[in-house]
Protein backbone atom coordinates (compact mmCIF):
# COMPACT_ATOMS: atom_id res chain seq x y z
CA UNK A 1 0.00 0.00 0.00
CA UNK A 2 2.88 2.36 0.80
CA UNK A 3 4.79 1.32 -2.03
CA UNK A 4 1.65 2.05 -4.62
CA UNK A 5 0.90 5.52 -3.06
CA UNK A 6 5.00 6.53 -3.51
CA UNK A 7 4.58 5.45 -6.74
CA UNK A 8 1.62 7.64 -7.28
CA UNK A 9 3.42 10.61 -5.81
CA UNK A 10 5.87 10.06 -7.66
CA UNK A 11 4.61 10.18 -11.14
CA UNK A 12 2.38 12.79 -10.05
CA UNK A 13 5.42 14.92 -9.53
CA UNK A 14 6.75 13.85 -12.62
CA UNK A 15 4.22 15.90 -14.05
CA UNK A 16 5.89 18.88 -12.48
CA UNK A 17 8.67 20.90 -15.12
CA UNK A 18 10.34 22.32 -12.52
CA UNK A 19 10.19 19.21 -10.48
CA UNK A 20 12.13 17.01 -13.05
CA UNK A 21 14.48 19.48 -13.86
CA UNK A 22 15.35 19.55 -10.13
CA UNK A 23 14.81 16.61 -8.62
CA UNK A 24 14.34 14.70 -11.52
CA UNK A 25 16.50 11.45 -11.24
CA UNK A 26 16.03 10.70 -7.69
CA UNK A 27 12.04 10.96 -9.27
CA UNK A 28 12.99 8.56 -11.74
CA UNK A 29 15.09 5.90 -9.29
CA UNK A 30 11.96 6.04 -7.00
CA UNK A 31 10.04 5.01 -9.62
CA UNK A 32 12.30 2.15 -10.84
CA UNK A 33 12.74 1.45 -7.17
CA UNK A 34 9.12 0.77 -6.83
CA UNK A 35 8.90 -1.57 -10.06
CA UNK A 36 11.60 -3.49 -8.39
CA UNK A 37 9.22 -4.09 -5.42
CA UNK A 38 6.64 -4.82 -7.85
CA UNK A 39 8.36 -7.19 -9.70
CA UNK A 40 10.04 -8.64 -6.25
CA UNK A 41 6.20 -9.25 -5.29
CA UNK A 42 5.53 -11.29 -8.55
CA UNK A 43 8.09 -13.53 -8.71
CA UNK A 44 7.19 -14.14 -4.79
CA UNK A 45 3.78 -14.85 -5.87
CA UNK A 46 4.69 -17.55 -8.51
CA UNK A 47 7.39 -19.02 -6.85
CA UNK A 48 4.71 -19.67 -3.54
CA UNK A 49 2.76 -22.31 -5.87
CA UNK A 50 5.80 -24.07 -5.93
CA UNK A 51 5.61 -26.63 -8.91
CA UNK A 52 2.49 -25.02 -9.59
CA UNK A 53 3.01 -21.41 -10.36
CA UNK A 54 0.00 -21.60 -13.26
CA UNK A 55 -2.20 -20.98 -10.25
CA UNK A 56 -1.06 -18.00 -9.10
CA UNK A 57 -3.20 -16.74 -12.54
CA UNK A 58 -6.47 -17.89 -11.32
CA UNK A 59 -6.48 -14.99 -10.02
CA UNK A 60 -7.48 -11.52 -12.07
CA UNK A 61 -5.54 -9.42 -9.45
CA UNK A 62 -2.65 -11.89 -10.09
CA UNK A 63 -2.98 -11.69 -13.95
CA UNK A 64 -3.27 -8.04 -13.94
CA UNK A 65 -0.04 -7.55 -11.83
CA UNK A 66 1.74 -9.59 -13.86
CA UNK A 67 0.82 -7.93 -17.14
CA UNK A 68 1.68 -4.43 -15.87
CA UNK A 69 4.80 -5.55 -14.46
CA UNK A 70 5.98 -7.91 -17.42
CA UNK A 71 5.06 -4.98 -20.05
CA UNK A 72 7.02 -2.41 -18.22
CA UNK A 73 10.42 -4.72 -19.33
CA UNK A 74 9.45 -6.10 -22.80
CA UNK A 75 11.11 -3.96 -25.50
CA UNK A 76 9.32 -1.50 -27.77
CA UNK A 77 6.73 -0.83 -24.79
CA UNK A 78 9.18 0.50 -22.38
CA UNK A 79 10.52 3.36 -25.13
CA UNK A 80 7.37 4.47 -25.76
CA UNK A 81 6.92 7.63 -23.76
CA UNK A 82 2.98 7.36 -23.79
CA UNK A 83 2.94 3.57 -22.65
CA UNK A 84 5.06 3.79 -20.05
CA UNK A 85 3.44 6.63 -18.64
CA UNK A 86 -0.02 4.00 -19.10
CA UNK A 87 1.85 1.36 -17.12
CA UNK A 88 2.79 3.20 -14.74
CA UNK A 89 -0.77 4.51 -13.99
CA UNK A 90 -1.83 1.04 -14.56
CA UNK A 91 0.70 0.00 -11.38
CA UNK A 92 -1.45 2.96 -8.90
CA UNK A 93 -4.56 1.26 -9.90
CA UNK A 94 -3.61 -1.67 -7.72
CA UNK A 95 -4.55 0.00 -5.34
CA UNK A 96 -7.74 -1.20 -5.63
CA UNK A 97 -6.28 -4.73 -4.70
CA UNK A 98 -4.55 -3.04 -1.16
CA UNK A 99 -8.26 -1.60 0.00
CA UNK A 100 -10.46 -4.29 0.71
CA UNK A 101 -13.33 -0.94 0.64
CA UNK A 102 -12.49 0.28 -3.05
CA UNK A 103 -12.59 -3.31 -4.20
CA UNK A 104 -15.94 -3.63 -2.92
CA UNK A 105 -16.73 -0.43 -4.66
CA UNK A 106 -15.49 -1.45 -8.41
CA UNK A 107 -17.65 -4.56 -7.66
CA UNK A 108 -20.27 -2.42 -6.91
CA UNK A 109 -19.32 -0.52 -10.24
CA UNK A 110 -19.48 -3.96 -12.20
CA UNK A 111 -22.94 -4.93 -11.43
CA UNK A 112 -24.32 -1.14 -11.55
CA UNK A 113 -23.86 -0.91 -15.33
CA UNK A 114 -25.01 -3.43 -16.85
CA UNK A 115 -28.38 -2.93 -14.92
CA UNK A 116 -28.10 0.99 -15.53
CA UNK A 117 -28.54 0.20 -19.06
CA UNK A 118 -32.55 0.61 -18.93
CA UNK A 119 -32.03 3.88 -17.44
CA UNK A 120 -29.30 5.60 -19.67
CA UNK A 121 -31.87 4.39 -22.59
CA UNK A 122 -35.09 5.83 -20.96
CA UNK A 123 -32.90 9.56 -20.32
CA UNK A 124 -31.94 9.44 -23.87
CA UNK A 125 -35.16 8.52 -25.52
CA UNK A 126 -36.57 11.59 -22.95
CA UNK A 127 -34.07 14.10 -23.66
CA UNK A 128 -34.36 13.11 -27.70
CA UNK A 129 -38.64 13.79 -27.28
CA UNK A 130 -38.09 16.77 -25.73
CA UNK A 131 -35.31 18.43 -27.23
CA UNK A 132 -37.61 17.75 -30.82
CA UNK A 133 -40.63 19.36 -28.72
CA UNK A 134 -38.15 22.30 -27.70
CA UNK A 135 -36.70 22.70 -31.39
CA UNK A 136 -40.49 22.98 -32.41
CA UNK A 137 -41.51 25.34 -29.89
CA UNK A 138 -38.38 27.60 -29.64
CA UNK A 139 -36.32 26.91 -32.53
CA UNK A 140 -37.45 30.06 -34.70
CA UNK A 141 -36.58 32.53 -31.42
CA UNK A 142 -34.39 31.28 -28.85
CA UNK A 143 -30.75 30.70 -30.31
CA UNK A 144 -29.70 27.77 -27.82
CA UNK A 145 -32.67 25.83 -30.52
CA UNK A 146 -32.01 26.07 -33.28
CA UNK A 147 -31.33 22.67 -34.11
CA UNK A 148 -31.74 19.45 -32.14
CA UNK A 149 -27.94 19.36 -31.47
CA UNK A 150 -27.82 22.44 -29.54
CA UNK A 151 -30.92 21.62 -28.10
CA UNK A 152 -29.88 18.18 -26.72
CA UNK A 153 -26.58 20.18 -25.29
CA UNK A 154 -29.08 22.75 -23.58
CA UNK A 155 -31.32 19.70 -21.89
CA UNK A 156 -27.81 18.13 -21.06
CA UNK A 157 -26.63 21.39 -19.15
CA UNK A 158 -30.69 21.21 -17.39
CA UNK A 159 -29.77 17.48 -16.28
CA UNK A 160 -26.59 18.13 -14.71
CA UNK A 161 -27.66 21.20 -13.28
CA UNK A 162 -24.56 23.51 -15.36
CA UNK A 163 -25.32 27.17 -14.98
CA UNK A 164 -28.89 25.89 -15.10
CA UNK A 165 -29.89 30.03 -13.70
CA UNK A 166 -28.13 31.62 -16.47
CA UNK A 167 -29.42 29.26 -19.11
CA UNK A 168 -33.06 29.73 -18.40
CA UNK A 169 -32.59 33.66 -17.85
CA UNK A 170 -31.05 33.89 -21.61
CA UNK A 171 -34.10 31.90 -22.57
CA UNK A 172 -36.79 33.53 -20.57
CA UNK A 173 -35.60 36.83 -21.93
CA UNK A 174 -36.86 35.84 -25.61
CA UNK A 175 -39.41 33.25 -24.66
CA UNK A 176 -40.65 33.32 -21.24
CA UNK A 177 -42.40 29.88 -22.38
CA UNK A 178 -39.14 28.41 -21.99
CA UNK A 179 -39.54 28.31 -18.78
CA UNK A 180 -42.40 26.01 -18.01
CA UNK A 181 -39.95 23.90 -20.80
CA UNK A 182 -37.27 23.55 -18.42
CA UNK A 183 -38.98 22.96 -15.37
CA UNK A 184 -41.17 20.18 -16.39
CA UNK A 185 -37.53 18.40 -17.79
CA UNK A 186 -35.90 19.30 -14.55
CA UNK A 187 -38.52 18.02 -12.44
CA UNK A 188 -38.63 14.56 -14.95
CA UNK A 189 -35.29 13.90 -15.65
CA UNK A 190 -32.97 15.59 -13.79
CA UNK A 191 -34.43 14.24 -10.01
CA UNK A 192 -36.85 11.10 -11.42
CA UNK A 193 -34.53 9.72 -13.42
CA UNK A 194 -31.89 10.49 -11.57
CA UNK A 195 -33.03 8.89 -8.42
CA UNK A 196 -34.08 5.79 -10.31
CA UNK A 197 -30.03 5.99 -11.83
CA UNK A 198 -28.87 6.41 -7.69
CA UNK A 199 -31.52 3.41 -6.73
CA UNK A 200 -29.50 1.13 -9.00
CA UNK A 201 -26.38 2.19 -7.63
CA UNK A 202 -27.71 1.73 -4.03
CA UNK A 203 -28.75 -1.73 -4.87
CA UNK A 204 -25.58 -3.07 -6.57
CA UNK A 205 -23.64 -1.90 -3.64
CA UNK A 206 -25.58 -3.97 -1.03
CA UNK A 207 -25.24 -6.70 -3.13
CA UNK A 208 -21.51 -6.42 -3.51
CA UNK A 209 -21.88 -6.03 0.57
CA UNK A 210 -23.31 -9.36 1.16
CA UNK A 211 -21.56 -11.08 -1.33
CA UNK A 212 -18.16 -10.05 0.61
CA UNK A 213 -19.57 -10.68 3.86
CA UNK A 214 -20.74 -14.47 2.23
CA UNK A 215 -17.02 -14.69 1.02
CA UNK A 216 -15.54 -13.18 4.72
CA UNK A 217 -17.80 -16.30 6.28
CA UNK A 218 -16.71 -19.16 3.65
CA UNK A 219 -12.71 -17.59 4.22
CA UNK A 220 -13.54 -18.22 8.07
CA UNK A 221 -14.97 -21.57 7.83
CA UNK A 222 -12.30 -22.79 4.97
CA UNK A 223 -9.39 -21.61 7.55
CA UNK A 224 -11.06 -23.79 10.21
CA UNK A 225 -11.38 -26.75 7.71
CA UNK A 226 -7.80 -26.63 7.30
CA UNK A 227 -6.77 -26.59 10.77
CA UNK A 228 -8.89 -29.58 11.02
CA UNK A 229 -7.08 -31.34 8.46
CA UNK A 230 -3.76 -30.36 9.56
CA UNK A 231 -4.88 -31.93 13.03
CA UNK A 232 -6.28 -34.88 11.23
CA UNK A 233 -3.29 -35.37 9.23
CA UNK A 234 -1.00 -35.01 12.60
CA UNK A 235 -3.15 -37.70 14.55
CA UNK A 236 -2.68 -40.11 10.89
CA UNK A 237 1.18 -39.35 11.20
CA UNK A 238 1.81 -39.84 14.78
CA UNK A 239 -0.46 -43.44 14.37
CA UNK A 240 2.04 -44.35 11.57
CA UNK A 241 4.94 -43.61 13.45
CA UNK A 242 3.96 -45.56 16.33
CA UNK A 243 2.97 -48.70 14.42
CA UNK A 244 6.25 -48.32 12.90
CA UNK A 245 7.63 -48.96 16.20
CA UNK A 246 5.09 -51.39 17.45
CA UNK A 247 4.08 -49.58 19.83
CA UNK A 248 0.16 -48.92 20.85
CA UNK A 249 -0.82 -45.83 19.51
CA UNK A 250 -2.61 -43.25 21.84
CA UNK A 251 -5.39 -40.75 20.51
CA UNK A 252 -4.71 -37.33 19.96
CA UNK A 253 -5.86 -34.78 21.70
Amino acid sequence: MAVILVNGAVLGAMTFEGAMSSVGGLLVWTDHVCLGFFTFEVVVGLVSFGRRPWRYFRSGWNVFDFVIVVASFLPGLRENVTILRLLRLARIARIFRAMPNLRMILVAMGKALPRSGGVFALTGVVMYLWGMIGWIAFGEDVDRFESIGSTLLVLLQMLTFDDLGSTIRESMAVNPWTLPYFVVFVLFAAFLLMNLLIGVVLASMDEAQRLDDTDGRVSADTAVLLERIERLQATVDRLAEDQARGREFTPFR
